[in-house]
């Protein structure tokens, strides 16, 4: 072919920003193809970044070498950090982002970045023969087709595949406002084998700052001082600004219910799934009657423009419904709308079909990331995007892949949950889905994965020195700290300032901002995190023996009924792939592990290939 590439990403959206950033960094020749390269990087909802479990994935993003964290320091406008009165396993940092220079940033990024290209089209077609990924024809914005040859292909389309666009009963064409769905992709992929599921997702309206009145609300101060997302030197560079907090009242909800029959939710129109952790406004009233409010925290979208995003108030009902219910919440009484609110529906894969490399089970090449998964969130996005496009920069050099396992990242447990569990609504990260979250918190990424993004060629020399210097000073403190001042930092109410004055000057001089947190956390909860590294470990070791393919589980003594059901009809390839089924307990592994130890019918075979 007359135009061939290591690497093809397909879509320009956060997954697929850091999935070319990834695999262009790591000396592939990579073409990112998207409809409008005006268009990469947008913050198509919430302009924020981060949250409770998705600051986790920002976190790990950037310890592998990651985009997302410096750009969201550099265009942050308001950050906190969430959950601080609970332990340190929840806690997470979120900031509201200027949308616009996120996107320009982020642009900026892709355009300078060595060995990648940016094309703008649409892909009409995956070209594949004997198994195996070989190309894709894309329609130019020109209206002439090409044909492209690659040894890898990413799909990142977001929301566009088929997407379709709601609005009371009017229906549109479109992945998000103002731009058009991806057709053809979705049968592209059907034909190459892989089974489909529909979702939706949904927006609130844009309302214009001036019409609102903000001293009914309550005020919304950011950290003082903020703290970054990146590991990396970054700075924060842009003016802090408050955000506001109002309710939906009991007006609200009877303006809602009244109108019902005409929100394409409960009108039949919609048929996807939506997000059961990010609802409709109308799906809270519907679904929590006994609620007689509802938050509403009001955002800036950036700096230099005057529309706010009312988070918690996502709506797919007519224009007018939208306007008598806004305008029934207090301070909103007046307000005027930018853009009305809509609903998204669009088609994504099964991810049961994916590798725990995000490649295709059934076709050599072919990497998915994103929301085309099933997932929501742009955190989720980029974190599947750098696994993705490391993975296919691997494959184009022939080299062993890279996985991570549930128990050294929040990465490794969105993707296992998906691979091995799939889904039936939009994926979202929880602090609650990982097992070992005490040993998986935001302050500790860079000393899980940091050495991982450094092997693999994404951190550069001057980042990797700079946490060998923390990990270090880390590492002599621990290790030299006198038991009566360790012991007395264990108190709950204690913390490492408080002990600062009976350390040595010696000792004293290697503390800095960069670790007082680690530090603190390491040494006040160390008995439990070294429960847990026990825990890992022996888990790991259960988790990498083989089920061998035909056992036959109504042998194996100590399994109810149900379970030896679930095991026949799922097959689990591992003891790992059996204890995440619902219902198998961890006495049921326990004697699954029995009786293969007996039967001296298992053998330990890695997980991970890096």
């Amino acid at each position: 072919m007359k135009h061939f590439y290591g690497v093809v990403v397909i879509g320009g959206g956060h997954a697929g920003c850091e999935a070319s950033l990834a695999s262009s960094r790591m000396g592939c020749s990579t073409l990112l193809v998207t409809m409008d390269q005006n268009k990469i990087a947008e913050m198509s909802c919430n302009p924020s970044i981060g949250g409770v479990g998705k600051g986790q994935l920002v976190k790990e993003v950037d310890a592998l070498g990651g985009e997302m964290g410096k750009i969201a320091d550099c265009t942050g406008i308001q950050f906190k950090r969430l959950n601080t009165r609970k332990g340190s396993a929840v806690q997470s940092s979120r900031c509201q982002s200027d949308k616009k220079k996120y996107a320009a940033r982020m642009q900026e990024v892709i355009s300078s970045q060595a060995s990648l290209e940016v094309l703008e089209g649409e892909v009409k077609e995956l070209l594949a023969e004997e198994g195996r990924i070989r190309g894709l024809t894309v329609k130019k914005r020109d209206g002439s087709t090409i044909e492209i040859g690659a040894t890898t292909i990413v799909v990142t389309t977001g929301t566009f595949m088929q997407g379709v666009m709601h609005c009371g009963t009017n229906i549109s064409d479109g992945g998000r406002f103002g731009e058009k769905s991806s057709f053809g992709l979705s049968d592209c992929l059907r034909n190459l084998g892989f089974a489909l599921l529909r979702l939706k997702t949904g927006t609130p309206p844009r309302l214009i700052r001036d019409s609102i009145d903000f001293t009914g609300m309550q005020t919304q101060l950011g950290d003082n001082p903020p703290q970054r997302f990146s590991f990396s030197d970054t700075r924060i560079e842009l003016p802090q600004v408050n955000c506001y907090l109002t309710y939906t009242g009991d007006q609200t909800h009877q303006v809602i219910l009244r109108n019902l029959e005409k929100s394409p939710l409960y009108s039949g129109q919609i048929k996807g799934i939506g997000p059961r952790y990010c609802p409709s406004i109308e799906d809270k009233v519907v679904k929590f009657p006994q609620k007689t409010r509802h938050q509403i925290f009001m955002e800036p979208e950036s700096l230099d423009s005057d529309w706010i995003y009312p988070n918690g108030i996502s709506t797919s009902l007519p224009p007018e419904v939208q306007e008598e219910f806004v305008r029934s919440i207090v301070g909103c009484e007046k307000v005027k709308f930018a853009r009305y609110g809509y609903a998204v529906e669009y088609d994504c894969i099964d991810p049961k079909q994916l590798r725990p490399t995000l490649e295709a089970t059934h076709l050599s090449g072919l990497f998915l990331a994103g929301q085309v998964n099933g997932t929501s969130g742009y955190e989720e996005a980029a974190a599947q995007g750098i696994m993705a496009g490391i993975n296919a920069a691997l494959k184009c050099k022939k080299e062993a892949p890279f996985v991570l396992a549930r128990s050294e990242s929040y990465i490794g447990v969105m993707v296992d949950d998906l691979i091995t569990v799939g889904v039936t609504e939009p994926y979202r990260m929880f602090t609650s889905r990982a097992e070992f979250r005490l040993s998986l918190r935001e302050d500790n990424a860079d000393l899980r994965l940091r050495p991982y993004g450094h092997r693999l060629g994404l951190v550069n020399e001057n980042d990797f020195h700079r946490f060998q210097s923390r990990e270090y000073r880390i590492r002599q403190i621990k290790s030299s700290l006198p038991l009566n001042i360790s012991q007395l930092l264990k108190r709950p109410e204690v913390t490492l300032e408080d002990v600062l004055s009976l350390m040595n000057q010696d000792m004293r001089s290697l503390i800095t901002d960069d670790i007082v947190e680690t530090l603190e956390v390491e040494v006040k909860y160390e008995g439990y995190i070294e429960l847990q590294r026990q825990e890992i470990a022996r888990l790991s070791k259960m988790q990498n023996l083989s089920i061998p393919e035909r056992l036959d589980f109504s042998e194996v003594s100590g399994l109810s009924f149900e379970i030896r059901e679930k095991l026949h009809r799922i097959r689990p390839k591992t003891l790992g792939d059996a204890s995440k089924i619902s219902g198998v307990t961890p006495a049921a592994l326990t004697a699954l592990l029995f009786h293969l130890r007996r039967k001296g019918t298992f053998s330990a075979e890695s997980q991970r290939g890096f």
